[in-house]
Formats: C-alpha cells, structure tokens, sequence
C-alpha cells in the first residue's frame, strides 16, 4: 500500500494524518484481519491486537498486543468471560489508545467468546477519551449455528451501542455466491475484504483519493458478488 497521507497536504485540507487513526482487532477473527493489515501494507496506522488466546497474540506481528484473561486459553464462546476478562485489563486497553489519536477502528469477528464480548467494552472504553469510534464486524456462516449466529447478534447490538458507525459483513454471502470456495478460502475472501473496506475508509479519511484501496473497492465487491452495477 502506498503512502496514506501527506501532512502538509491534511493542514491544508483539514483532512486526517493516518497516525491519527487506529486499528484494533479484538478476538481470534478481529486479530487475524489485523495481522492481514501487518502484512499487506498498512505501514502509517497504529495497529494493536487483543485476544484471550496466547498462540493468537504470540504469533500476531503487530506492534502492541495484549492478553486478555490469565491462563491464555481462550474463551471458549463465554462472552461474558471476554466481557470481564476486558474490564480487568482495562489499564493496557487504556494504554493503546494515544492521546492524538482521533479515530479508532474495533475490528471483530462476532459469534466467539472474546470478540463478541470484549469489543463493546473496548469500544466503549474509546468512546469516554473523546475519540470517534468505528466499529467493523462480521457476522458468522450459517454453519457454525444458530446459537453462535444469535451470541453474533445480540454483541452486535451492544457494540453498536458504542461506536458512532458500524460496517457489517455477513459471512454467508460469501459462501451463497461462490459455494465453491473451501472455508479456509471463504475465510480469506472475508479477510482481504475487511481489510480493503477499511483501508479505503481511511484513505478517504486521508484525501488519498488515488489509492489501491479507494479505487478499488467498488470494483473488488462487484467481483465478489457478481453485481452488475
């Protein structure tokens, strides 16, 4: 990805420098499209990562991590157990947030334990510093069942309680439009997605309106879908 932003071009503009926006991935899911972030380019915003699962946080290469919970387990679907668990780290959430960001983005995975339970909180605990909150979620496959769709739906709600906008991809359109693919490539196609809706938020953000991302999205959803637009 090329460089987001000048910032001599955002004091004339008024626009956003990208040090000024971040990225948190929370859960398994939210970390994973963070990682993907890491790797594929997102060279000027802060990224930071927060799981329950200590393999998950030990094999992220972003910058700032933090283990939720004491034993690194995970939290086997207990949204409540990724609730509390983010409430007692709320130091190191604090911590993450920098004193110029001005917009952060709780990326998320909902139907899990931790995700679903822990980005309202982290969400929330954004929202008190005066900091513009976008939440950015997925919904599960049909698949993995009604009860983890419904845990999905009701953190769903309760994260769009703290965050003044909110982008939901549903997993399942992916499979109904291309049933052919794999879940491994399902759960790519899901990544490189998020990714690029977020990427090209931010380069809006940055008046970076030639960017890979900002030109590209339309068209990359028009292929994933098949729309004729």
């Amino acid at each position: 990805m090329r460089k987001l932003f000048s910032k001599s071009y955002e004091k004339q503009r008024g626009r956003f420098d990208a040090s000024e926006i971040e990225v948190i991935g929370v859960g398994c899911g939210g970390t994973n499209i963070v990682n993907y972030m890491q790797t594929h380019g997102f060279k000027d915003v802060p990224l930071a990562v927060c799981d329950m699962d200590a393999s998950v946080i030990e094999h992220s290469k972003v910058q700032e991590k933090i283990l939720l919970g004491m034993d690194g387990l995970g939290a086997g679907n207990n949204l409540e157990l990724g609730k509390s668990e983010a409430e007692k780290k709320m130091t190191n959430i604090r911590s993450i947030i920098k004193e110029y960001t001005k917009i952060a983005f709780v990326v998320v995975c909902l139907g899990g334990g931790c995700g679903t339970g822990a980005s309202p909180i982290i969400a929330r605990e954004i929202k008190k510093r005066g900091v513009k909150t976008i939440g950015v979620a997925t919904l599960p496959f049909e698949f993995e069942g009604k009860t983890k769709f419904n845990q999905a739906m009701n953190g769903l709600i309760e994260l769009a309680t703290y965050t003044d906008a909110i982008f939901v991809l549903n997993n399942q359109y992916i499979l109904n439009h291309h049933p052919e693919l794999a879940m491994n490539a399902a759960f790519s196609m899901t990544n490189e997605l998020m990714v690029k809706i977020v990427g090209s938020i931010i380069d809006f953000m940055c008046a970076n309106r030639n960017s890979t991302h900002t030109n590209g999205i339309i068209g990359y959803i028009k292929k994933l879908f098949t729309l004729k637009v």
